[in-house]
């Protein structure tokens, strides 16, 4: 099994330069059927294993999974998401961004959420 995974940090032009959230979003409009549903399950289960990983370490906020239209979604065959990490424009965040420990957690946030969400399809497959 093939599973290719992008990790982006993006400067959305916030004006708030309090929300400190990690949040990951998925495609539900040009989704169909199941995907959009195994979208939602990888997206809850990488943002628990996120959150876990870092909020030991950092204070950082629930910023939940949401669904919208995302461009780089767009024709993905498998379920995908979107992780935001971080905003480059925030002072905290920035800092955070290019430190070598916050990388590492994030990484292994999203590896274990990746491979909950796979183990978790495995069991569902065993039960049919």
């Amino acid at each position: 099994m093939n599973h290719q995974q992008e990790l982006h940090c993006c400067d959305a032009g916030t004006k708030n330069k309090k929300n400190k959230s990690i949040s990951l979003k998925y495609d539900i409009n040009l989704q169909k059927g199941t995907k959009i549903l195994l979208s939602n399950k990888l997206a809850i289960d990488v943002q628990s294993h996120m959150l876990g990983a870092l909020s030991s370490h950092y204070k950082v906020n629930d910023g939940g999974v949401r669904h919208a239209p995302f461009w780089v979604l767009v024709g993905a065959s498998r379920p995908s998401i979107l992780v935001e990490v971080g905003y480059i424009t925030h002072p905290t965040e920035r800092i955070r961004l290019f430190n070598e420990q916050y990388q590492d957690k994030v990484a292994q946030g999203i590896a274990d959420g990746v491979t909950q969400y796979l183990i978790n399809r495995t069991k569902e497959i065993e039960d049919l």
